[in-house]
Formats: C-alpha cells, structure tokens, sequence
C-alpha cells in the first residue's frame, strides 16, 4: 500500500502565518525602539557637549589665580580686566596643555547679527601686564585655542560681583579691573537671551588672595 503525501493543512498554515506576523511585527518594533534609542543618543549627546562646555568653562573660573602685574601709576595688582563685553583672567585649568594660560572670553559679532561668546587662551608664561595688553591690542590671542561657549545670542552682558572698599560692602559691577579694585572679583555672571528664552550662568573665583596686596607698601619703602 503506497503512502501519498499529506498537504499542509489550514491549521498549520494559519499557524505559520501567525507566527510569521508575529516575528515581522517584533523585527519592526525593535528597529522602531533602535531609532528611537539612536536618536535619545544623539540629543543626549548634543545636550552633553553643551553641558560639558559649562562644565569646562566652570572649571577654568574656579582656577583663576592672583597673577601679580604691576604698571608704574598702579603699582602690583592680580591681574583681572572685565567688562560687559568680555572679560579676561588668568587660569590654572587651561583646555589645552598643562601651562597657565591667560583666558579672554569675549563677545563676538557675526555678519548675521548673531552674537556668540568665545573663549580664547594663550600661555601666560611670565608676561607683564603690557604684553598681555599687547596680545590682545594686536589680536594674538586669536592665535590660541578657541571654543564658542554660547553661539546665536540675541544678547550677552557680564557682571562681577566683589567688594567695593570706597563703599566697604559688595557690589555688582559693569566693569571690574583688578588695577583698581587690588582683589579679584568673588563671582562672574553671564546673561544671555536666545529668542525667547533667556538664563544666567554664576560662575566662582575661589581665589581672591590679599596676601600680595603688601606689594606696594613694601617696593615703595625700598625704592
């Protein structure tokens, strides 16, 4: 007696495809949950860098250090020049390398409008206050490391926050020079709008230093 074979039956089939629709429907919400994964990655990562900047730019804050210069009218002061449009220190915390740096963060223009803040630093090696001034005058400072810590700005002003001795209690100012004031300022602000919205970023000097500040008494004795 011969055996015929047996065709598949509809249950099987219905089975089958079952289990096919099954299989391309998990396939499809995993490369859905893969896209989706790709692109939570992809805006952390965004979101990361620009918090990585702030990090960063924190860090070289935190590092100023009390950098004596002196000028012949202004005898020794710990170098520091701030204004609404930049401001300009020097950092232990360089982005690159392992040298002091002098650090400008200014205040740059596009050709749109837009305004951006950049960060610029330059060894400081041992250079007195007229070669720092120098470097800037004459745009040298361009020539170090740059990275934009804030880009496509409708505005950006700074502020320090230090203590006032003619009015012996701390202030806000517009401008801060460390020629005049004899100390670093204790806080840097930064505000900015972007369209419609608009933030500040507080940053600390945590040296401030008064030790040198017997510089002058001392040298004009001997002189």
């Amino acid at each position: 007696m011969k055996n015929h074979p047996k065709g598949y039956t509809l249950i099987e089939v219905i089975v089958a495809t079952a289990i096919f629709t099954t299989m391309v429907l998990l396939a499809g919400m995993a490369i859905n949950q893969g896209l989706q994964q790709y692109r939570s990655l992809m805006e952390k990562g965004l979101d990361f860098w620009d918090y990585a900047r702030i990090i960063w730019i924190e860090k070289s804050f935190n590092s100023t250090t009390d950098y004596y210069v002196q000028t012949r009218s202004d005898g020794w002061f710990p170098y520091f020049r701030g204004s609404g449009d930049g401001v300009s220190y020097v950092s232990l915390a360089p982005f690159a390398g392992e040298l002091p740096v002098v650090v400008w963060l200014r205040k740059e223009k596009d050709q749109q409008g837009r305004l951006s803040l950049t960060y610029y630093e330059l060894p400081v090696y041992t250079k007195t206050f007229d070669e720092i001034e120098k470097d800037y005058l004459y745009g040298r400072y361009r020539e170090g490391q740059g990275v934009r810590m804030l880009e496509d700005a409708d505005s950006i002003a700074l502020s320090y926050y230090g203590y006032d001795s003619a009015r012996r209690r701390y202030a806000w100012f517009d401008y801060f020079e460390g020629s005049r004031m004899k100390r670093l300022p204790a806080l840097v602000r930064i505000s900015y709008r972007q369209g419609d919205s608009s933030g500040n970023m507080i940053f600390n000097l945590y040296v401030n230093s008064l030790m040198k500040t017997n510089y002058n008494a001392t040298y004009q004795a001997l002189q």
